[in-house]
């Protein structure tokens, strides 16, 4: 068969392997996702459907840029596209880079657009790919072609950052069990209109089923390089005597450790499961 099994670039700097072994890194993916053959059609070569859609970017903290350093379509009737070496456009919107013997093809050029790596969440973002009609395909210096569009996809991005469960605390509130699990990355918090980050409590409360409840991250632009990695639950005098409450401690990128406010645990269940 004409087709390989992965195409891939690996074009990666010295700078970018060293700013790498620093930096935290996000996962993306697309959502409502869509794609077509675009004007240029190979025989045999279906980039209709995509599967999925990733986009990684790494960042130490909010003092360095956000690069983003990989792209991975799925297609089911085609191989695997991977795709690194990407350079950001004058706006930051907009990203570039080439993949070499993809495909068919020697070279296509791809091009992302809707796509900003120090905010991505909730973006719609385009993604294009063009045949290069480069008459020399060696050397760092090579003219993009936007004319020969093969393929095309769209959709909305999400945090799909792996976490996992970091603490576990059980409790019983009027006589059931209650079980409370942390995860260590904070994520969007999905009732916040303006991409707030919260880290997130898994419950598991017998009788009730399973719910997620979103905890604030109280740490700005800064939140998402915490980690979680404790579930501090203490009594606090509330309203109609003393109440359970739980709070969240942290690291940030420096290992700097930090606590955040307590909520009432009759709170959190009230809201995880409106009640």
């Amino acid at each position: 068969m004409f087709l390989r099994n992965t195409i891939k670039t690996i074009a990666v700097s010295v700078a970018l392997i060293s700013f790498g072994a620093q930096a935290k890194t996000f996962k993306y993916e697309l959502q409502d996702l869509h794609s077509s053959n675009g004007e240029i059609q190979y025989p045999g070569l279906n980039l209709n459907d995509a599967s999925s859609v990733v986009l990684t970017v790494e960042q130490a903290d909010n003092s360095v840029p956000a690069m983003l350093t990989s792209l991975e379509i799925n297609f089911p009737y085609a191989p695997s596209l991977s795709v690194s070496n990407f350079k950001a456009g004058d706006q930051g919107w907009r990203y570039y880079s080439t993949v070499d013997d993809a495909w068919v093809f020697r070279q296509l050029d791809i091009a992302i657009d809707g796509f900003n790596a120090g905010n991505p969440n909730n973006a719609m973002v385009h993604i294009e790919g063009f045949v290069s009609e480069a008459e020399d395909f060696i050397g760092e210096e090579r003219s993009l072609n936007f004319d020969q569009r093969l393929f095309s996809a769209n959709g909305q991005l999400v945090d799909v950052t792996p976490s996992k469960v970091i603490d576990v605390k059980s409790l019983t509130v009027d006589g059931s069990q209650v079980e409370l699990s942390l995860r260590d990355n904070p994520a969007v918090d999905p009732n916040s209109s303006n991409g707030d980050m919260a880290f997130v409590i898994e419950l598991l409360w017998f009788g009730e089923g399973k719910e997620v409840f979103h905890f604030h991250a109280p740490y700005g632009d800064e939140s998402k390089f915490f980690e979680a990695y404790k579930l501090e639950v203490s009594t606090m005098p509330g309203p109609d005597g003393d109440e359970t409450a739980v709070s969240i401690k942290a690291k940030d990128a420096q290992g700097m450790e930090f606590e955040t406010h307590h909520i009432y645990l009759k709170d959190v269940l009230r809201e995880a499961y409106e009640l």
